[in-house]
């Protein structure tokens, strides 16, 4: 996007629509706005930083879901030599 003035304008949203605007923002962590320009900005090609932010967070859900995984995994490791030394395993 070329640096320098912004234009405002106004934009109509029915409420079903708006709800789920003010969702997806309120999810990425985001403006309003700013999550209706980037949709914007996606539709007419200049969507690198959305594009971006969105891998992103494609990547952080991944890791987020491997990280319960290891975590599972550790749980199921440590019952098992718990089990196989008789400790209690309810500690």
């Amino acid at each position: 996007m070329a640096r320098g003035r912004l234009h405002t304008t106004t934009v109509r949203f029915d409420a079903d629509t708006w709800m789920e605007i003010v969702a997806e923002s309120d999810r990425l962590g985001i403006a309003h706005a700013e999550h209706i320009r980037g949709a914007v900005l996606r539709l007419i090609g200049g969507a690198g930083e959305h594009d971006r932010l969105l891998r992103l967070e494609a990547q952080c859900d991944r890791l987020a879901e491997e990280t319960q995984q290891i975590a599972r995994s550790i749980v199921r490791i440590v019952r098992s030599l718990k089990a196989a030394r008789g400790l209690d395993l309810t500690t």
